[in-house]
């Protein structure tokens, strides 16, 4: 297992990093705003007049939600990379582009926002109208251009941010989105590669069970501070994955760790027997975590390594007696998940009295699967995983990012929450990706799929792992494991957890 980023890449962003030592705080997503272009280009001078109108409108309305950076008053840039390079200098997340089109009377705008360096995760929108005159623009025409550009921007913030409001006629229901409050623990010590929160000790209140390369360390956690009460010692190395619950059905959250080093997953389970959290499986051959079946309850799941492709085969039922004895379950009946899944590829998703699945897509894409494993929706929002990768002879996975099942408006019905890690502009490689910032993704189950209904203001800050903090169901709120901006270097990074709410 590799975290990434590497530290001779970070010293790339040295002295931009190192500018302040803010706080992680929820901020506007920063945005490079760039002007209308006419395609194909120099073929129609009689839409240029508004060209300025469309840029003057879409500006103001996207301003209230983005922060705007011009990229260029009226200049048109034509290529890719040279977008790409003025969106570096800006230092933005995101970018905004126009084409403008037309054949007879009839016009045609479309903008796309798009991460600055993975393109191909953009969002675009169309709208279009008819000309009074195409040869020379009137009023009239000018004003049709306001209302193209107004609801061109409209509709983007729609696709990008959603509105709460999800489903159709009488199905319509609203998503509580996040009030934007942002707390942080002390910094940590270490390097946090996973998370989970159950009550791991029977004292009635919840832990953060937290995951270092080598390490897991027990926290009581006290408001929004995390107070150290176990330390367990040895449990790597290689941990990638830590979860806590009751798969033993022995009355106490187990903790599974899972470990992947030399081509090979290896997992294990602790138990707290009064005194300390005691190994009682110990090198199972497969990677393991657990997963909210519905009607099933917690089960907990497994799937074989490969030292060539890091995984194989389906996803597998694994079942643990108290005394931490396991035997694979329903190697006959995986899970109907679509080939080629990874174990923390997908999470499960209460519907009602039945469960769904919400799959990640070799493109970071969202698919949406009823409980038989069909099709029922495809999104387009794509997300980016953690920077940790695991290595095999024939390729390098990049380890997904964990999704949150946790019902927000209390229907009974989950709402999926996806972290969204996004690549610091100007440094991103083909195997190297190093993440400056993040943001949090809420998708809800409608009768027809799933829809966006909100995408959290963007965090000053780089994540690793999210989990939901269900210990007041009346307040929920997320931890993101967060890594300091300004000690990105080396060994003097420092991790918090960042309370959201």
């Amino acid at each position: 297992m590799t975290p990434r980023p590497r530290t001779t890449a970070l010293l790339l962003l040295a002295a931009f990093l190192c500018l302040a030592a803010a706080p992680a705080d929820a901020a506007r997503q920063t945005l490079a705003f760039f002007p209308p272009e006419i395609v194909p280009a120099g073929t129609d001078n009689a839409l240029r007049p508004a060209v300025p109108v469309l840029e003057q409108t879409m500006k103001e309305k996207l301003a209230d939600r983005f922060d705007v950076r011009p990229a260029g008053e009226g200049i048109a840039i034509a290529t890719e990379d040279a977008r790409r390079h003025r969106a570096r200098t800006l230092g933005v997340s995101y970018v905004f582009t126009t084409n403008l089109s037309r054949i007879g009377k009839a016009v045609t705008l479309d903008v796309t926002i798009a991460p600055v360096e993975e393109p191909g995760k953009g969002r675009t929108v169309v709208v279009s109208g008819a000309l009074e005159n195409p040869s020379a623009l009137t009023p009239r025409d000018l004003a049709l251009f306001r209302s193209l550009g107004a609801e061109a921007a409209l509709k983007a913030k729609y696709i990008f941010f959603g509105d709460e409001r999800v489903g159709e006629g009488a199905s319509t229901k609203r998503i509580p989105k996040l009030s934007g409050s942002i707390s942080r623990s002390a910094p940590i010590a270490g390097e946090l590669v996973s998370t989970a929160f159950s009550d791991t000790d029977l004292d009635g209140k919840m832990e953060l069970v937290a995951a270092y390369p080598d390490t897991i360390v027990v926290y009581r956690v006290e408001g929004d501070e995390l107070r150290e009460k176990a330390r367990i010692d040895h449990a790597g190395p290689g941990i990638l994955h830590v979860d806590a619950a009751g798969v033993t059905r022995s009355g106490v959250a187990d903790i599974v760790i899972a470990r992947y080093g030399d081509g090979k997953a290896l997992s294990d389970i602790r138990r707290f027997d009064g005194k300390e959290y005691r190994k009682i499986s110990s090198d199972l051959p497969y990677f393991l975590r657990t997963a909210d079946l519905g009607p099933e309850g917690i089960v907990l799941l497994g799937q074989a390594s490969d030292p060539a492709t890091v995984f194989k085969g389906p996803v597998f039922r694994v079942a643990v007696g108290r005394d931490g004895q396991s035997e694979v379950k329903g190697s006959d009946r995986p899970l109907p998940l679509p080939e080629g899944t990874f174990l923390y590829g997908f999470t499960s998703l209460r519907n009602g009295k039945g469960v769904r699945y919400a799959v990640l897509t070799d493109r970071n894409r969202i698919r949406y699967l009823d409980e038989d494993g069909k099709e029922l929706w495809a999104g387009l929002d794509a997300v980016t995983g953690t920077e940790i990768t695991l290595d095999g002879t024939d390729r390098r996975l990049h380890v997904p990012g964990r999704m949150a099942a946790v019902d927000l408006n209390g229907d009974g019905t989950d709402e999926l929450v996806v972290l969204n890690d996004l690549v610091a502009a100007g440094t991103y490689f083909e195997s190297l990706r190093v993440f400056a910032h993040a943001e949090l993704l809420c998708f809800a189950q409608t009768e027809t799929g799933m829809q966006l209904a909100w995408r959290s203001p963007q965090l000053d800050a780089s994540a690793r792992d999210l989990l939901a903090d269900r210990s007041a169901p009346s307040a929920i709120r997320f931890a993101v494991a967060s890594r300091e901006r300004a000690k990105l270097l080396g060994s003097a990074a420092q991790w918090r957890v960042l309370w959201i709410k």
